[in-house]
């Protein structure tokens, strides 16, 4: 799956990469946007759960939820813009 925005979420796939590479991808996007959004990241790497909370932590950002399908996790959380 391509990264892509459904349902005004941004879809973040980091599929197949390992940690810090699904954080930093997200980090880059998140330099570049310009309104509050809900960010939707699947990833495979079962350490994701743990670094994204802790992304969220560090960042300010609404951790929203966890859901773990078969080899996948679906983490999303709410990218809130900073003045």
């Amino acid at each position: 799956m391509k990264d892509s925005v459904e349902n005004d979420e941004i879809i973040i796939d980091t599929s197949g990469t390992e940690c810090p590479i699904p954080v930093l991808k997200v980090r880059r996007l998140a330099s570049k946007l310009t309104r509050d959004v809900v960010i939707k990241v699947i990833a495979t790497d079962p350490l994701a759960e743990a670094d994204f909370q802790h992304y969220c932590k560090e960042t300010g950002y609404e951790y929203l939820s966890c859901e773990k399908n078969d080899d996948r996790i679906l983490i999303k959380f709410k990218f809130i813009l900073k003045n």
